[in-house]
């Protein structure tokens, strides 16, 4: 299991999402301020990495999170 830390500015606040990988590397647990707020996964799709999410709060932000990663590896 891998972790991070993404840092970005929501509503001209500063926060700080503590990522966790899981198991398969294929879907990452978020958590802000120690609580679960979603989580994102990936798929492969003609060579393009799509980035996803069921959780609203998440859906703006997730493929730049998915882009992170890749970039952080």
């Amino acid at each position: 299991m891998e972790q991070y830390i993404y840092e970005d500015e929501y509503r001209g606040q500063k926060r700080n999402l503590l990522i966790l990988s899981g198991e398969d590397d294929t879907s990452y647990r978020v958590f802000l301020d120690a609580k679960f707020i979603g989580s994102i996964s990936h798929e492969i799709n003609d060579e393009l990495v799509i980035w996803k999410t069921e959780y609203n709060i998440l859906k703006p932000i997730a493929g730049k999170i998915g882009k992170w990663i890749e970039d952080s590896n």
